[in-house]
């Protein structure tokens, strides 16, 4: 009898045990019950964070107008991502719960890469080659929209670009608002016409017909834009929210990427062949021939010190070929 009691008494220790384990796990659920219908938790005020091109109101205003006053338990980060939704920059949102009535939104944007003409109308593509926005004329008498920052270099306060309603995308989308600093662009103002293309001081022949027409107007860009990026064309029709199926524009989206803050900053056109050769055209130049995608971080080296050798003697380049970047021509030839 001993023995066959004393077997039991391992059960007798574990039944503690479970039981608190079993209240721990009860608690949650019971204070998530009890908070999904009590009003302390009523939200009473909104934050967003993360927001370094919407820096307007109207993302806080979407916001306090669906979820002032309701319970902070309820809100999902799928519900604030479909309310901010309506606005082309915003990718995805998080919620963090400040108990007991604040609720904190850190919103994850889409980066601007590039302007895409295509079908006559202007398109503004992120990195990753999703369509954010298709641009177009302001309605008469609107404000215009302040100076907004390309992201790709941290805002310089000193630096100046203009920007407009023209920037403000179709349907329910806007234009970034209030607070950011623009790139620096030397300046000079992103439609200022390009030194090669004036004259074939490349050494390269000018484009003739329907290319000179079209690379004019990939220099002059879209009409007072809100962004410092360059430009290109695709065939292919965009929609916003979609993406770039055209392989050329998909092929210059990372190299456009991975160039360094100053020189993204005045590059002003890309051009791609139909086998994919990048030719880049710079603010006052040079023309850079870029060749096939490959071994880009190098090419980007050389034309940096290219660039700052010429600047060591004091002339400007107004050519250079990186398409193989150990081997390295530009013109003027420096002797």
């Amino acid at each position: 009898m001993a023995k066959g009691g004393g077997s039991n008494r391992p059960r007798f220790r574990l039944l503690p045990t479970v039981l608190l384990t079993a209240a721990i796990l009860a608690v949650p659920t019971v204070v998530y019950a009890w908070g999904r219908n009590s009003v302390s938790f009523s939200v009473r005020t909104v934050t967003v964070n993360g927001d370094h091109l919407l820096r307007g109101k109207r993302a806080l205003r979407l916001l306090q107008q669906d979820y002032l006053g309701h319970n902070l338990f309820t809100v999902t980060s799928g519900d604030v991502t479909k309310t901010l939704s309506a606005i082309p920059f915003v990718r995805a949102a998080s919620v963090n719960r400040d108990f007991p009535q604040t609720l904190r939104v850190t919103v994850m944007e889409y980066r601007p890469a590039a302007y895409v003409l295509s079908g006559g109308a202007w398109f503004l593509v992120a990195e990753d080659g999703h369509v954010i926005a298709p641009l177009k004329k302001a309605a008469a008498g609107a404000e215009p929209a302040a100076k907004v920052a390309s992201p790709s270099a941290s805002p310089t306060p000193a630096a100046s670009a203009s920007a407009s309603p023209s920037a403000t995308s179709a349907g329910a989308s806007e234009a970034p608002t209030d607070g950011a600093s623009p790139l620096p662009t030397d300046g000079a103002s992103p439609a200022t016409p390009l030194a090669p293309s004036s004259g074939g001081a490349d050494g390269l022949p000018a484009p003739t017909g329907k290319a000179a027409a079209l690379r004019t107007r990939l220099e002059a860009g879209p009409p007072d834009p809100a962004f410092t990026l360059p430009r290109l064309s695709t065939a292919a029709a965009l929609r916003q929210g979609g993406t770039v199926e055209d392989p050329r524009v998909a092929a210059a989206l990372p190299v456009i990427a991975g160039l360094p803050p100053d020189l993204r900053a005045r590059l002003l056109v890309v051009e791609v062949s139909p086998v994919r050769q990048l030719t880049l055209l710079f603010l006052h130049g040079p023309t850079v021939t870029w060749g096939d995608t490959k071994r880009s971080q190098a090419k980007t080296l050389a034309l940096q010190a290219v660039l700052a050798r010429y600047a060591q003697t004091h002339k400007t380049c107004v050519f250079v070929d990186v398409s193989l970047p150990d081997l390295v021509l530009a013109r003027p030839v420096l002797k």
